[in-house]
């Protein structure tokens, strides 16, 4: 075999960009537990000078289909992050090109001399998976001449102990939407159905649990006064002082959720966002009804909602389970709101009976008055929540939480600080995470619709990598990296579940805090420690089996 390939194997918390060297070390022993996802890569350039030149790839494992290959692709990112935010953990604070979309491989790679590029591998076991160690082999064969010109050999431990379902909600905010408008297919039309079919399985298949429901058109991302297109899952009609519904498309919503693995359903908020002034749109009689013109308090939308939560929940009682349903007022009410909120919040909780309300929020005051019950608590303001000992929160981040070291999955962020959000969440026993980007595909306030291949920033509204998780394929949804990433962050915190259940938390969480003690502020900043804790617990585990 004749070597023409500069071909490294490297872990899945390395970001390669288009650059002629690459520091990142080499990466070719791994373990992994039955009922999980392994991810890692292969960077790759030509010796001689090289352009365009098409290879294609092998895969030798007795491992077979478990092993999927994706094309690394490289996408322009404007906004890194905001600028008037201090923080030096960035692979780089401007403009430039990073790997992010997850292009499935087909038949060719094309290599060039002139820098990097990368194939990521994934490896999912399941319970039939034959423990004990496997070998990857992954050939590059040359299509003009068809020798292989070089190969990357991966030894991979399986582990006879299975990774536990996951215990918490996640989600990340389903836009129905934007699958209609960038697909260009009619809303709710069979078409746009079988989008939302898989771009749900591509969630289920990466963490998520838990699903937007449109009962009503969410009052999200919406500039005063502009609508997005009418995604209402319940049909309304009123006559005679009375409201009557139709959940035949709820039905059918509930069914595809079954399907695909959900198990938690957040309903869509019931006013508008930052500061519940406004009923969300809500066509009655085929016609809008409520809106930016309606006040959040007016006697119409109060007897609105009096029918309304009744006959809705009483529908989930009987087709979910009502444990596993979660209602929201307003999206990330402010100090200013608290007592119109907890106006809000006392109208509405009697009529929700015993469904749990969440809502995302930033001030420990509006939970210490009691007008929130579950509190998803933005990560930069979750010390006061702590040092209070609430035991019920979620945390949640999203573009203002590029700064002081905290977790994110932005673009130019190096993927370390994408991962460690699995040891947090499991450290300080978080009951739920929630991110509103899977799959935003507009500009700012759901102005106009973008391409997200090009723009990534909701037109320099939002750090790179906010509003997205998935990109829209050709025929349905392709990963990012970042969402592989967020994938081992979930599996690491169910590993770690495992473990506990073997020798205790507090042994637990002197593994975490082995190299310096984290918090949401505070880890190593690192990709190998977390490579290093993931393997010991993996190692760990073994011996208790």
């Amino acid at each position: 075999m004749a070597n023409t390939l500069d071909i490294r194997t490297i872990s899945s918390l390395e970001k390669v960009r288009p650059e002629m060297t690459l520091s990142a070390p080499q990466y070719t022993k791994g373990s992994v537990l039955l009922n999980e996802v392994f991810s890692y890569q292969i960077a790759y350039k030509a010796f001689p000078l090289t352009y365009g030149q098409e290879f294609a790839l092998e895969v030798e494992s007795d491992l077979g289909d478990a092993v999927s290959l994706f094309l690394t692709r490289q996408v322009p990112v404007l906004l890194p992050r905001y600028w008037n935010e201090i923080d030096n953990n960035y692979i780089s604070d401007v403009p430039g090109l990073f790997p992010d979309v997850l292009e499935p491989y087909t038949d060719y790679i094309m290599v060039s001399s002139r820098n990097f590029s990368s194939v990521w591998v994934s490896v999912k076991t399941t319970t039939e998976t034959k423990p004990g160690e496997h070998t990857i082999t992954i050939r590059f064969r040359n299509k003009d001449n068809n020798e292989i010109q070089g190969e990357s050999i991966f030894t991979l431990d399986v582990i006879p102990a299975v990774l536990p379902k996951s215990d918490i909600p996640f989600t990340q905010w389903f836009h129905c939407d934007c699958l209609a408008t960038y697909y260009n297919v009619p809303m709710l039309s069979e078409e746009h159905w079988a989008l939302m079919d898989n771009f749900m399985q591509m969630a289920t298949a990466h963490g998520l649990n838990m699903i937007l429901t449109p009962v009503i058109t969410p009052a999200l991302d919406t500039r005063v006064g502009h609508e997005r297109p009418t995604m209402q899952l319940v049909g309304i009609s009123y006559a005679d002082g009375k409201y009557a519904f139709d959940f035949t498309l709820l039905a059918r919503w509930l069914e595809l959720c079954k399907k695909n693995g959900m198990e938690y359903l957040e309903i869509a908020h019931l006013f508008t966002q930052w500061g519940a002034e406004h009923a969300p749109k809500i066509i009655v009689n085929g016609e809008k009804k409520f809106g930016w013109e309606t006040d959040a308090l007016s006697d119409e939308y109060k007897e609105f909602l009096a029918q309304f939560l009744p006959a809705l929940t009483d529908y989930l009682r009987k087709n979910w389970d009502a444990s596993k349903v979660y209602f929201h007022i307003s999206d990330e009410p402010h100090a200013k709101h608290i007592e119109h909120y907890g106006e809000l919040f006392h109208f509405v909780k009697p009529l929700l009976g015993e469904f749990k309300q969440m809502d995302a929020i930033s001030s420990y005051e509006m939970f210490k008055k009691g007008f929130i019950e579950t509190p998803v608590v933005v990560t930069s303001e979750i010390k006061s929540f702590l040092d209070n000992n609430v035991d019920c929160m979620w945390t949640y981040y999203c573009c203002g939480q590029g700064c002081l070291n905290l977790s994110n999955r932005f673009m130019a962020l190096p993927s370390y600080r994408n991962r460690v959000m699995g040891l947090q969440l499991y450290k300080f026993d978080m009951k739920g995470f929630l991110q509103w980007g899977y799959n935003f595909y507009y500009g700012k306030l759901s102005t106009h619709p973008i391409n997200p291949y090009l723009v990534n920033d909701t037109d320099g509204a939002f750090p790179a990598g906010d509003s997205f998780s998935v990109y829209p394929g050709p025929k349905g949804a392709w990963p990012s990296l970042r969402i592989k990433v967020f994938l081992e962050a979930i599996q690491d915190r169910r590993a770690l579940k495992l473990l506990e259940s073997y020798i205790g938390k507090e042994e637990v969480v002197k593994m975490i805090d082995a190299e310096g003690e984290i918090d949401f502020f505070n880890y190593p900043s690192d990709s190998q420690y977390l490579l290093r804790l993931r393997e010991a617990v993996n190692e760990k585990i073994k011996r208790c089996l």
